[in-house]
């Protein structure tokens, strides 16, 4: 496999934890952090402005997208690439929940990684607990991209579902149901440079649909 991705050949992030619902104050969420989604709106405030909107699902735009890829890098493999960031993406959520970041701190956007941090802080100030159950990713396609000529940049549209709660102190639900799966949609963004000889993607962005 080509493309960068540790444990799958080319393992486009190396291995951690995110997404996403609860306590990044929106890191992965609808503002490039985990959105707590619906977690409490009043710990919800800080806003992001780095995000890419998502243009389009059809297949028809996917396949355009990854023919633009392939133009500045010939050994793109699609599937080795969604196989990578389906990989990633798991490790993103449960190094979250842990709150250990350790494994995945080379392959992420230090602002990015400085939000992931923050959320994890807040949690650990006021001693909850976060579950993050991931049942299936339902949905992992290609839904844009950028590129330019030091650059690729790929748009990434997940649909999981997952069992999401987060418990006080007192081992206490404060939000989410740990009987009850919900469907959730994220669009995580990653970046390769054309010229690099790093492998390796990183995350730029993240942000909950």
């Amino acid at each position: 496999m080509q493309n960068g991705f540790p444990y799958i050949d080319i393992l486009i992030f190396g291995v951690i934890a995110i997404f996403l619902i609860f306590r990044l104050k929106n890191i992965l969420g609808t503002k490039t952090d985990f959105e707590e989604s619906g977690l409490n709106e009043k710990k919800q405030s800080k806003q992001y402005s780095n995000v890419i909107s998502l243009k389009s699902n059809n297949d028809d735009l996917a396949n355009e997208e990854i023919d633009k890829i392939k133009k500045v890098d010939s050994n793109f493999d699609t599937v080795n690439f969604l196989d990578g960031s389906k990989t990633f993406f798991e490790m993103v959520l449960k190094s979250f929940v842990s709150g250990n970041l350790d494994n995945v701190k080379n392959f992420i956007k230090p602002s990015v990684l400085k939000s992931f941090k923050g959320a994890i802080d807040d949690r650990n100030k006021e001693n909850e607990t976060l579950i993050i159950d991931l049942k299936s990713i339902e949905k992992n396609k290609i839904v844009s991209s950028v590129v330019t000529k030091s650059s690729i940049k790929i748009n990434v549209f997940f649909e999981t579902l997952q069992i999401t709660a987060l418990m006080d102190k007192h081992e206490k639900i404060i939000d989410g149901d740990i009987n009850k799966e919900i469907l959730v949609k994220d669009e995580w963004i990653f970046e390769k440079k054309i010229n690099d000889q790093n492998p390796n993607w990183t995350l730029i962005e993240t942000k909950s649909l």
